[in-house]
């Protein structure tokens, strides 16, 4: 053993400071904090931010201890390590032709297989694309009208709500800014992310299970209400999906080939994975779980690299490369928002522990039923059966020796109970691919036994698929060419307003006004409309009488007081009703010319922007 040198010195230092912050509690880091500012009380300093600060420092310790231990005890591998890595820009590379190469051989163009997946691609795209006009939901157009119509840096900084998927955002920007504004544009990356699922769950399929698995996964994800729905609902938890099964496969493709343009790719669509959704934390500890476990459970035969060391340090570099990518790519939003509008947003903060319990069972019927409806029953029973069965196929089925299904599940059942969160299942939609890549190991694992063989489990499958696919048709039959109320409403105004429309004013609630404002938009009206401390001649006044929101307006009169410009400059009397539908009722009003004109001056000319 050779003595510490000046470095390691440095590296021990750096290990005891991490060890004194890892174990020190908030009440004796507060203080400390507080002195730093002029105020005496640093408010950010929160709960949170400690509990991440203690992790952060954990990590540090045993990075900094095993770096020590490294250069004492093997420092002619630290010194191959360093050489290796300096290496590694020009294998990346090289390995990028390798890489096309295989994916061209899994993708044969002259097969069964290919035209079995294009049909499947083809119809489920244009399910979704069947879909993609359907009205628009308040939180995918607030986020088209807070972050997409901004400037590009608002959009990558601002966090006042954790609505701002943040990678989703910036797409959605870029298609406003450069393509177009209407509500179909601003839905093409989930819609894209949604069609491109298909083929990516094959794919994943053919890695762990074989080509009928994974053109049984492709089936179900085809024609999956809740990745449908979500497909035509631009916020970021279809992009997340697709990210996630994408760098699931880029693990084992990885795994198996030690190709770094893959792994590469695995930490650059990681990273673009978390600046969607910070929940990237689950299919992502879940690849890290199951790559950890190949290395302590090491099979030379199904892996290209030189023993469990060698992978070892590749899953290291991806795991800090994808947490530095990460931070870096969030700088922004933490400089400009602050650390405490990202880790202690109410509206994304964990559930108290006595109602954990209780919160829990309640959304994992939610998930469950998300998972399942509206669905015909004999499929729902086939998709459970496959789900339950699946473990128990696991090594019949398998092309791997440690299943990614249980890697996942123990990873989440290790962060759940600390984090406590509140799991909508929107924000798990991310499992739903990898649920339904389990279901279709088992059924056809399941199937084989009876007589055909695979001949059985074909036709069986197939006709589940089929009968998901009849169901989700004729539930989107009557969507192409609907007009909700907001859209209709906006319509209105400009069939009886026509030049005048920039002149009136448009009064909605807080909880419904965001799709307006985009439809707004769409149809050429200028934001000022919505601006009810300007100059206007006629005002308009939509109430949504179904609106569930708390304290939410339900009628007229509500919703005048509280958001309209006040009673003194509307002619009540001369109200006349435009639109009556179960989710909005358009008014018209004249405007009380005196009173505006003193309160507000002429009518300005209203800009577009």
């Amino acid at each position: 053993m050779r003595k510490t040198g000046i470095a390691d010195r440095i590296l021990l230092v750096a290990a005891v400071i991490c060890l004194v912050m890892a174990l020190m509690p908030y009440q004796v880091l507060k203080p400390a904090a507080d002195r730093l500012s002029p105020d005496g009380n640093m408010e950010r300093f929160t709960p949170q931010i400690s509990m991440i600060l203690r992790i952060g420092a954990a990590a540090g310790l045993v990075l900094f201890a095993g770096m020590v231990l490294w250069n004492i005890r093997a420092p002619e591998s630290r010194k191959a390590f360093f050489s290796s890595a300096a290496a590694l820009p020009g294998r990346c590379f090289r390995d990028i032709v390798p890489f096309f190469r295989d994916l061209r051989g899994a993708i044969d163009l002259r097969s069964p297989e290919f035209l079995l997946i294009s049909i499947l691609f083809i119809s489920g795209s244009a399910l979704r694309i069947l879909q993609v006009g359907m009205p628009l939901f308040h939180d995918e157009a607030y986020s088209m009208a807070i972050w997409g119509r901004s400037d590009l840096l608002f959009a990558v900084s601002d966090y006042h709500l954790p609505n701002n998927h943040v990678f989703h955002s910036v797409l959605v920007n870029l298609i406003y800014h450069h393509l177009g504004k209407s509500p179909e544009l601003l839905r093409l990356p989930v819609l894209v992310s949604g069609c491109l699922l298909i083929p990516a769950v094959w794919l994943l399929g053919k890695l762990f299970y074989g080509s009928a698995a994974g053109l049984t996964a492709a089936g179900f994800c085809a024609f999956a209400p809740f990745l449908v729905s979500y497909s035509v609902n631009a916020r970021g938890y279809e992009l997340q999906a697709f990210l996630s099964v994408l760098t699931a496969g880029l693990a084992v493709y990885g795994k198996r080939r030690r190709n770094v343009f893959a792994w590469f790719l695995l930490i650059l669509l990681s990273g673009l994975n978390f600046f969607t959704l910070p929940i990237a934390l689950y299919p992502f500890g879940g690849i890290c779980i199951w790559l950890f476990l190949n290395v302590v459970f090491y099979r030379e035969e199904r892996c290209a690299f030189r023993g469990r060391a060698q992978l070892f340090k590749y899953l290291i570099f991806m795991g800090l490369s994808v947490s530095l990518l990460s931070m870096l790519l969030y700088l922004p939003l933490l400089r400009y928002s602050g650390w405490n509008s990202f880790f202690g947003n109410i509206y994304i903060g964990g559930v108290d522990k006595g109602a954990f319990g209780q919160t829990m069972l309640s959304r994992l019927i939610d998930n469950a039923v998300a998972f399942t409806d509206p669905l015909p029953v004999p499929v729902i029973c086939l998709i459970v059966s496959g789900l339950i069965l699946s473990p128990f196929l696991f090594r019949s089925m398998s092309k791997e020796h440690i299943s990614f299904g249980a890697s996942l599940l123990l990873w989440m059942a290790l962060v759940i109970p600390f984090q406590k969160p509140n799991l909508w299942p929107r924000t798990l939609l991310f499992l739903h691919p990898f649920l339904l890549l389990f279901c279709a190991s088992g059924l056809c694992g399941a199937l084989r036994i009876l007589p055909g063989g695979r001949k059985t489990a074909g036709a069986v499958c197939a006709l589940a698929i089929a009968a998901a696919a009849v169901s989700q048709f004729y539930q989107a039959r009557d969507i192409p060419g609907t007009v909700g109320p907001d859209e209709r409403a906006v319509q209105l105004i400009l069939e009886r307003e026509g030049k005048n429309a920039p002149n009136v004013h448009f009064v909605t609630a807080a909880q419904d006004n965001a799709p307006v404002w985009i439809y707004a938009d769409a149809y050429g009206l200028p934001r000022g409309i919505f601006d009810k401390n300007r100059s206007f001649n006629t005002v308009y006044a939509l109430v949504n009488p179904k609106n569930d929101a708390y304290l939410g307006p339900k009628d007229l009169d509500d919703l005048l007081e509280r958001f309209g410009p006040g009673n003194n400059f509307i002619d009540l009397k001369s109200g006349d009703i435009l639109m009556e539908d179960p989710y909005g009722i358009l008014y018209r009003f004249s405007g009380v010319e005196r009173a505006i004109r003193k309160g507000f001056g002429e009518y300005p000319e209203i800009p577009s922007e």
